[in-house]
């Protein structure tokens, strides 16, 4: 079964992208850039440097554009093919409320009209092949039945389903009967994403639905980013990723606050379930690199007397 990494704004950046890929070579076929938008406009300069190809040339990524108006989505389209890439991901499925009430992620979901005058913009690049992430609906757990033939018409890569409603965000029951019946019907390749966060889980989503195209891990990675490693080294490979990690930023993020906000973050997920709980808020209170520097260390040995 293939494993792809999906793109979460703000942690599968660039850097983490390509430490991950190098200490967990061989463990993901292929990496999703979170996804590219307009702001007023114009392009943001670091999402664009976050997608150049030299910058991620020793993995196969994916850039994603978000969904949204056609003529908005159209410069998207276009800006990512002119960057030499052949395949696009298209992102139905971002569930955040300022998103959604602009139609776009996964706000165009209930206007179908709308999603066929997007999508018919990529009849213009036949050389470029397109995927799809999306969710159920906005409301309704329905809402793909109506766009199942609309999206079948483009001929997609595959179709990436996260089983919730954008109203669910990212809390609640997965509806693994919506699912199920989206899967029977598709008449294109399904990717399932949504709340792998052990190998029990893929092995159990796999074995339910083994024709699946590939499993797309999100939190999962950041919680644990060996999810898909076999090897009997993985804690010590895990601290390695967090150390080239905070080498990284150390170098490119300005001065000691930025870099301490940006690890902090990090540690919202990484290892959330493991290790000694005092450890880990020691580390998110931490107000200077020497004291986060110390609470890690702490937390690795913790780790250890497991």
């Amino acid at each position: 079964m293939k494993i792809f990494s999906a793109p979460l704004q703000g942690y599968t950046d660039c850097a983490w992208r390509n430490i991950h890929s190098r200490v967990f070579a061989g463990t993901i076929d292929c990496y999703y850039a979170p996804f590219l938008r307009l702001e007023k406009g114009a392009f943001r300069n670091k999402d664009l440097r976050d997608i150049t190809p030299e910058a991620n040339s020793s993995y196969r990524l994916v850039p994603q554009v978000m969904a949204c108006p056609r003529e908005h989505f159209s410069v998207l389209v276009e800006k990512v093919a002119s960057m030499g890439y052949r395949e696009i991901d298209i992102n139905m499925g971002c569930p955040f409320p300022p998103v959604v009430k602009r139609h776009c992620g996964a706000g165009v979901l209930p206007y179908p009209e709308e999603v066929k005058a997007m999508l018919a913009v990529l009849c213009e690049y036949p050389d470029v092949a397109f995927s799809i992430k999306m969710r159920l609906g906005v409301e309704n757990c329905e809402e793909w039945r109506t766009l199942m033939p609309i999206i079948a018409a483009v001929n997609p890569v595959h179709v990436s389903l996260h089983p919730r409603t954008a109203r669910q965000q990212y809390g609640g029951e997965i509806n693994m009967e919506q699912f199920g019946r989206f899967y029977d019907e598709a008449p294109f390749p399904v990717v399932y994403n949504g709340d792998l966060r052990t190998g029990d889980d893929i092995t159990s989503v796999s074995t339910r639905y083994p024709r699946l195209c590939a499993m797309m891990i999100g939190r999962g990675l950041l919680y644990n980013p060996a999810l898909a490693y076999s090897g009997n080294d993985a804690r010590h490979k895990i601290m390695v990723m967090h150390r080239l990690l905070f080498e990284y930023y150390r170098n490119h993020l300005c001065g000691d606050a930025h870099l301490l906000a940006k690890m902090k973050s990090l540690w919202e997920y990484f290892l959330a379930e493991t290790g000694d709980r005092k450890c880990r808020k020691k580390i998110l209170k931490s107000s200077s690199i020497e004291k986060y520097n110390a609470a890690v260390e702490e937390f690795w040995h913790s780790l250890n007397n497991d």
